[in-house]
């Protein structure tokens, strides 16, 4: 088999990827490691401290067209990662089961977020359990009835618990690992205190992992139930963490801090806490004290492409200033290396920060040590699978 065959073709587009940030090239050789598919902006629930309760952000506009979907089909199998998610909830759209089959077909593994409320009143469960290698990341904030529904509104406490023990169920019955199953938490004033009631729901769904994150304010409205405190979100992960070994649950932390200049090691593609529980330091190989500007770094902008629910493709999910294509009209081909990508890339090498970009957690000084580090780990944890 060569390295071009399945499994081996996404161990070396990786490779080829590390390689391409580690020069910061324009134009990389690396195929997309990370798709995103905005399957819709529809949404059941109606959280408080969702990107939808921002008046500015648009919702309600559509579902993704399945041919934008079938276009990407040479690209899935080089991917380590195809996301589908957006400003809704997936299992809204609907053709979401074939969007599936087609993902999973084409040899990749999708990654869903869902509130975990639709699957039994939609006959879905078997389904999933059924379906093959596929990562189901479940929002849950909250540890508590009453937390759960003051955030997770119109969504019922023990309701999402059922779905999640029929799925774990059906997969038992037939012998199914997949989907496997993650929570996603929020990390706010209401739930820094239900980390360990966050984890033993997870542990009850046979989930893996449970991230949490930082509450973004995507709503500024939201900003006074944010914790600032990083300690205490320490303390609250430490706790979190110590509780998650008794069910061999692994207890991940993205900060989602917004300033590039004063974020230190918190946040960022390389300030979360890994599954050992050390912060990934981040020592900026280019700095601004010998006059030089500093060389900038985004993994999204490297290694990512997001599809919109029109079939627009962005750089990314924070990107504001327009698509730089239409996956129902254009060659992704002759995109992912043209003018628009590779004149971001070399303003990121140059210095040069993009407006949609200033604030972006996911934008760090290029560090090559990190670069490297970051991917000798993704290509042992490849290789594993």
């Amino acid at each position: 088999m060569s390295v071009f065959d399945r499994p081996y073709r996404r161990l070396y587009n990786t490779m080829l990827s590390t390689v391409d940030k580690l020069f910061s090239r324009s134009e990389v050789r690396a195929r997309p490691l990370r798709i995103h598919l905005e399957v819709n902006d529809f949404c059941n629930l109606k959280c408080p401290h969702c990107p939808r309760e921002n008046p500015d952000i648009p919702k309600n506009t559509g579902h993704i067209p399945i041919e934008a979907i079938r276009n990407l089909v040479p690209w899935f199998r080089d991917a380590t990662y195809v996301g589908l998610a957006g400003n809704g909830e997936p299992f809204l759209h609907p053709d979401i089961m074939e969007i599936l089959r087609i993902v999973t077909s084409a040899g990749a593994t999708p990654s869903v977020i869902s509130n975990a409320t639709l699957w039994k009143k939609l006959g879905m469960v078997n389904q999933l359990a059924g379906l093959g290698p596929m990562l189901l990341n479940v929002s849950i904030d909250g540890g508590t009835k009453q937390t759960f529904e003051k955030w997770r509104l119109r969504a019922g406490f023990e309701e999402v618990r059922a779905n999640l023990r029929e799925l774990n169920e059906a997969k038992r019955r037939t012998n199914a690992p997949f989907p496997v199953v993650n929570f996603i938490s929020c990390l706010m004033k209401d739930t820094i205190g239900e980390v360990e009631q966050i984890v033993d729901l997870a542990a009850e769904a046979g989930a893996n992992v449970v991230i949490f994150q930082n509450m973004y304010p995507y709503n500024k409205l939201m900003d006074e139930a944010r914790v600032k405190d990083m300690d205490a979100c320490r303390a609250a992960i430490s706790r979190a963490r110590k509780h998650a070994r008794r069910h061999n649950i692994r207890i991940d932390w993205l900060p989602m801090s917004v300033d590039v200049d004063e974020r230190g090691t918190e946040g960022g593609s390389y300030g979360a806490i890994t599954a050992a529980g050390t912060d990934r330091q981040r020592t900026p190989q280019n700095g601004t004290s010998n006059g030089r500007r500093p060389r900038y770094h985004c993994d999204n902008i490297m290694h990512q492409i997001h599809v919109t629910v029109k079939g627009e493709i962005k750089f990314c999910c924070f990107w504001t200033e327009g698509a730089v294509g239409d996956l129902t009209k254009d060659d992704f081909g002759d995109l992912w290396n043209g003018e628009s990508w590779r004149k971001l890339r070399e303003d990121l090498r140059n210095g040069i920060r993009p407006n949609p970009c200033r604030n972006c957690h996911n934008l760090v000084l290029h560090d090559r040590k990190q670069i490297l580090r970051a991917g000798l780990q993704d290509m042992r944890d490849l290789w594993r699978q």
